[in-house]
């Protein structure tokens, strides 16, 4: 859920009549929320793509690289939710409008709205992403202006989460998961 769809806002940063690459450090970030009060801050660590200078998106989000700050949690999201083993990536694509990439040629900062496909364990989804993007001197950093909201259910996930609910001994797992991006891009 909280996969790629972080991706998607990455891709409104690109300045039109370049390609642009996702820069390592790079992360999509999620919220959990167990037993309805606690949350925990999450995030994968491996975000790859870009936008070509015709301004189609594709990001590609490694979900092995799920970073919860515990091991065996980290585990048990890859191999019971996200079942890398078959579904080992969640992608985002979208299309910057001729209007977004003049924008965000020009540098400086500015909000964009962007709808955007998160494929993610088999299921696709389509999704708004607000975007806050700064450009400058070949680089820009896009960052989510407000969370992406994700359903186990629109992908498929609800097994999943009761899988991990019952061996954790829980008496809830939030099934809707608000999701940010951090990218930096370069021009290459």
């Amino acid at each position: 859920m909280r996969r790629s769809v972080f991706l998607l806002f990455l891709i409104l940063a690109a300045p039109a009549l370049a390609d642009w690459s996702v820069e390592p450090g790079s992360s999509v970030g999620f919220v959990s929320i167990k037993n309805n009060a606690i949350g925990e801050n999450n995030a994968f660590t491996r975000v790859a793509g870009g936008i070509d200078a015709k301004g189609n998106i594709s990001v590609k989000v490694d979900l092995s690289s799920v970073d919860t700050g515990v091991g065996i949690r980290n585990e048990r999201l890859q191999t019971m939710l996200f079942e890398v083993g078959m579904y080992p990536a969640a992608t985002v694509t979208g299309k910057l409008s001729e209007d977004q990439l003049a924008k965000l040629s020009s540098g400086g900062q500015s909000t964009a709205m962007l709808e955007v496909t998160v494929d993610l364990h088999g299921q696709q989804a389509k999704k708004m992403a607000a975007l806050s993007v700064a450009a400058s001197n070949g680089q820009a950093q896009v960052v989510s202006a407000q969370p992406i909201m994700l359903s186990a259910a629109e992908f498929g996930l609800e097994s999943g989460v009761a899988a991990l609910q019952q061996i954790a001994g829980l008496n809830a797992i939030s099934r809707s998961i608000p999701v940010t991006v951090d990218f930096t891009l370069s021009s290459d």
